[in-house]
């Protein structure tokens, strides 16, 4: 059987991480700290590998086996892992000390590179996390307009913050989590990128002065790497000027991403408000806020209503800084790089589907440009909504996904994941390899 021959070829090669594993589940909670950290491998009565460490796009876990990284920090190492000049400079930082709890020429030298890059950040504020960005975004957001309700799309992922930590998953029901306030009482309003602007417009025009902001991603990366129409965007920035509320992009997964700089200025829609974090931040915790200078500027602690933002211990993090600044140094001299792993992602995204199809598989692959995430199902689709794909999602045909391919030498999430300037032809080839190998056989599983 399939399955039990993948089981025991895993625990074999993994006789530490099967210890830390038992030890982990003690102590932690789920023993993880994140929650999609264990690849879903408990589903099938495994656990996820120990990583100890990284270079360029391998990672080793502790019981010494190697594994291309699809996954690269969640998606923020786009140089893959200890790029020499990153590691460098961080190296040369800790000998001068990696905290000092004030103010630091590197935020200032990395907020002047941000703006200068982004005709639409004219001040930043930093954080720790894009969860506290887009958390800050809407208490920004709410401030400065005197006006309580924000929308966002169901199936955006803006973080676990207790603003927008709604109508993340299927099946919708409003709350992602116990704990957490109604939609209603947390003043958040949802809708489907699908959605037609009609039904958007109607929407907004029911709560005619009560809309703070509009956030979404442009390309939600939670759901699975869906780019947002265009028009839809341009749209959400004509009806936020329209009703005196903002437009927050959150770029946290896709500044710099696609392009050297910020995605707003590749579609030419220039929001009020953006969230960045991940990449900016050269795989360190590093949280940004930018845009409109009279929107920031109501955090400025002079201004006697003031918004408090960037409250916490590690704002601004020191290494995090220098890390940043290295990682956008770095990407600049590569910025031609990105158009080639770009055509690269789309490829594999085509070839993927492609083989589905032809097989009716139980999968399906969406992304956008270097994003590639596989959706395990309980049925082949055909051209799926995203609605569809996480309505039919199968986790635990997603874990032997995983499993299988992390026997085969392949580290990702959901399926896979993003490619760094490191990936080339041969790794696709490769994980095309293994893919067309094992996703016939788990397809064919009943679960």
């Amino acid at each position: 059987m399939f399955l039990h021959k993948e089981l025991e070829k895993y625990f074999k090669k993994r006789i530490r991480s099967t210890s830390l594993w038992e030890e982990s589940v003690k102590v932690l909670a789920g023993g993880i700290s994140h929650n999609i950290r264990n690849l879903n491998l408990p589903l099938i009565n495994a656990f996820p590998p120990f990583i100890k460490e990284g270079q360029g796009i391998t990672v080793n876990d502790i019981d010494n086996n190697s594994y291309t990284d699809y996954w690269c920090g969640h998606y923020a190492l786009i140089l893959g892992h200890k790029h020499p000049t990153v590691i460098n400079a961080l190296r040369e930082h800790l000998e001068l000390g990696w905290h000092f709890g004030t103010v630091l020429e590197n935020q200032t030298r990395l907020a002047s590179q941000i703006i200068q890059d982004n005709p639409g950040i004219e001040k930043v504020r930093f954080c720790t996390s894009g969860t506290e960005s887009t958390m800050y975004a809407s208490r920004l957001a709410r401030a400065f307009t005197k006006k309580r309700l924000i929308i966002k799309a169901r199936m955006g992922w803006h973080g676990a913050n207790d603003t927008l930590c709604y109508d993340v998953r299927y099946p919708f029901t409003g709350q992602d989590s116990v704990g957490l306030l109604s939609l209603e009482e947390a003043g958040v309003l949802t809708f489907d990128i699908q959605d037609n602007m009609e039904t958007i417009d109607l929407l907004i025009k029911n709560y005619p002065n009560d809309i703070a902001a509009i956030i979404i991603e442009p390309v939600l990366g939670g759901g699975g790497g869906f780019p947002v129409d265009i028009d839809l965007l341009k749209f959400l920035k004509e009806v936020t000027i329209k009703n005196n509320s903002l437009l927050i992009f959150d770029e946290v997964i896709t500044g710099y991403r696609f392009r050297y700089g910020l995605y707003q200025n590749l579609i030419n829609v220039i929001p009020d408000l953006t969230c960045m974090g991940k990449i900016v931040g050269g795989g360190l915790p590093c949280g940004i806020i930018g845009g409109r200078d009279d929107v920031i500027e109501m955090a400025n602690p002079q201004n006697p209503n003031r918004v408090w933002i960037g409250g916490g211990t590690f704002s601004a993090n020191p290494l995090a800084m220098v890390a940043g600044l290295k990682t956008l140094e770095e990407v600049r001299k590569q910025k031609f790089e990105y158009s080639r792993i770009n055509k690269l992602g789309t490829s594999l995204k085509d070839r993927l589907n492609s083989f589905f199809q032809e097989n009716n598989l139980k999968f399906y692959a969406t992304g956008f440009n270097s994003l590639i995430t596989i959706h395990s199902l309980n049925r082949p689709l055909s051209d799926p909504l995203p609605l569809d794909l996480v309505n039919e999602a199968n986790k635990k045909r997603e874990a032997l996904l995983n499993l299988a391919l992390l026997n085969r030498g392949i580290m990702g999430m959901h399926g896979i994941g993003s490619l760094s300037l490191l990936h080339q032809d041969i790794h696709i080839d490769y994980l095309m390899d293994v893919i067309e190998e094992i996703s016939p056989i788990i397809s064919s599983f009943e679960f």
